[in-house]
């Protein structure tokens, strides 16, 4: 095999990762926590990726990958259990606070739709303090997405780019804004690893009233092992860098060796003030049972012919657990070549 393409993907590799250490660093400098407006596109897509703690950006083998990484769109389906030329998917997910949001994802490699809405319910409004709320009002959050990838034959990676509409409403008010995502994903031929790297939510700020605020912006840097055939199970690792937060380390993992069954787990640091404020250790308390895990994440998922059904949780202190549900199905014969 000659080896200019080879040095031309290192090459590539090395200048993107440049690049995002850069972004990574400027926008961090430009905010701090509780700085950025469309908070919910944080939440993550889908449930598979949610219970591999979303160290999935050197995964993004699924319609995740218009959220993680849209670069992995433009490898081929066939990688994956129960390959289709279309896949579909239907995501629920119950939130804390009553907060709901669904998620549904339609793909043709290397093309995919993708559409979020988060709903807040019914919340209380007061003018002084008094027992019964004087009205209520309602909120939401709405993100519409289209991505698209390409594979360089020639330097052995892909790379995808997301556009996204957004718009957030509370009450009578209303926000939008436009974003878009980018990134590249190189899977070894000769090893079982992929490396990948995105960078989230470039775009216009979100302006209500007289106030505007920056998108949540996120650099990903991943790497998993696995995915082949001989090894069909996955371990990945990666580091976030958000504009409105220190780094994040996630780790993930996900075990396909019970036939149809597939367990997942998954891991991800917080900021130490944020986690003793949500497990309650500020106040002199500890949380107990499943609400202490704060920052761990669990799943399961059921693989068959008809589609995939996933299940995710994850705890959230004395606020709550978040609990995931989502179906999946390909179908449409794959070209196999």
């Amino acid at each position: 095999m000659p080896r200019l393409p080879q040095r031309r993907a290192a090459v590539f590799l090395t200048g993107l990762f440049g690049l995002s250490g850069f972004f990574s660093a400027a926008p961090a400098r430009a905010g701090g926590p509780g700085t950025s407006a469309a908070e919910f596109l944080q939440l993550g897509w889908g449930t598979r990726a949610l219970a591999m703690g979303e160290a999935y950006t050197a995964v993004a083998n699924d319609d995740a990958a218009m959220y993680y990484n849209p670069a992995g769109l433009a490898y081929p389906a066939v990688q994956q259990p129960n390959a289709g030329r279309f896949e579909s998917s239907l995501s629920e997910s119950l939130q804390f606070q009553n907060i709901s949001m669904t998620q549904a994802g339609f793909v043709t490699r290397p093309f995919g739709l993708s559409i979020t809405r988060v709903d807040y319910g019914q919340i209380e409004a007061r003018t002084s303090e008094t027992a019964s709320p004087d009205s209520t009002f309602g909120a939401g959050d709405l993100a519409l997405a289209f991505s698209g990838a390409h594979h360089f034959d020639g330097l052995g990676l892909s790379v995808g780019a997301t556009g996204r509409y957004i718009e957030e409403t509370i009450a009578q008010y209303h926000a939008t804004a436009e974003a878009m995502d980018v990134g590249v994903l190189k899977r070894f031929s000769r090893y079982p690893i992929s490396l990948g790297a995105s960078i989230a939510n470039l775009g216009t700020q979100m302006r209500f009233l007289q106030e505007a605020y920056p998108l949540p912006q996120t650099v990903r840097l991943g790497a998993a092992y696995g995915m082949t055939p001989s090894f069909p199970s996955a371990l990945s690792a990666e580091v976030d860098f958000p504009n409105d937060s220190p780094p994040i380390m996630r780790v993930g993992f996900e075990y396909l060796g019970f036939g149809p069954l597939a367990l997942r787990s998954g891991f991800r640091t917080y900021e130490g003030a944020q986690r003793q404020a949500v497990i309650g250790s500020q106040l002199g308390q500890t949380s107990s049972g499943l609400s202490a895990f704060y920052g761990f994440f669990m799943g399961v998922g059921l693989r068959s012919r008809f589609g995939n059904l996933d299940f995710a949780m994850e705890p959230y202190g004395d606020l709550g657990t978040s609990y995931r549900f989502s179906f999946d199905m390909r179908f449409g014969k794959v070209a196999v070549k």
